[in-house]
């Protein structure tokens, strides 16, 4: 009945390419929490968790930490998917490997199994079956198509984003001072001015009295005109 529940390793599959990406450049001394939080970017107790314990379960690395000859075949992409073959029949039975042959295929089916066999929950079935389909594809390749296709979701979702329409200055006109009638500038020209004389006589007054009261008018009115011009 244990062999039954017992527990499979885990390894995310962003860690995994990354992790190889780095061990190609340079293998390191030893690996620690400290150095997988370093190169993956998560935090200590997450990288012994969820990477450091599924390396020693898969023989990258011994109890120590040290990279084991296996990194070495697993870093290089000629000897990759032999070291995949050697973790996958050393960690899988073969009830499993048999069942699901091409876990990539078989939809769910390599999860059921990890459910059924250990008991845990759906998260953590599926995330035994990414590695076990990891370990079957054997393709060095794969990380770097994995790459491409979030480099190209990425550059959809930016396309489809609409760029801001670019603010216009707003300009603020100047407003021309208002002028009063006493600062506006004299019109050189004199206009022509036009009087309308309305005169009231009393009955009582004699026709001389309105002879004179005429010539009076007209003497002024003329006088004045002729000083104008």
């Amino acid at each position: 009945m244990e062999s039954t529940r017992r527990t499979y390793p885990v390894i995310g599959q962003k860690a995994w390419w990354k992790l190889r990406k780095q061990f190609r450049q340079s293998v390191p001394a030893q690996v620690t929490d400290r150095y997988l939080a370093t190169v993956l970017g998560i935090q200590e107790r997450s990288a012994e968790a969820n990477v450091l314990l599924g390396l020693r379960r898969v023989g990258l690395v011994d109890r120590e930490g040290t990279p084991t000859p296996r990194a070495n075949d697993w870093r290089d992409d000629e000897r990759y998917a032999p070291a995949c073959k050697q973790m996958r029949e050393e960690i899988y039975p073969q009830e499993l490997r048999d069942a699901v042959p091409d876990p990539s295929s078989a939809g769910d089916a390599a999860q059921g199994w990890f459910m059924r066999t250990t008991g845990c929950g759906q998260s953590a079935a599926r995330k035994m079956a990414s590695l076990y389909s990891l370990l079957t594809d054997a393709d060095p390749s794969a990380g770097q198509k994995k790459a491409g296709r979030t480099s190209k979701k990425a550059s959809r979702s930016r396309s489809k984003e609409k760029p801001s329409a670019p603010a216009v200055p707003q300009t603020k006109q100047r407003s021309e001072p208002k002028r009063s009638p006493s600062t506006a500038p004299p019109d050189p020209e004199m206009p022509e001015v036009r009087l309308n004389l309305e005169i009231r006589i009393d009955a009582s007054v004699t026709p001389e009295q309105i002879d004179q009261i005429f010539a009076s008018m007209a003497k002024h009115i003329y006088r004045s005109s002729d000083e104008r011009q």
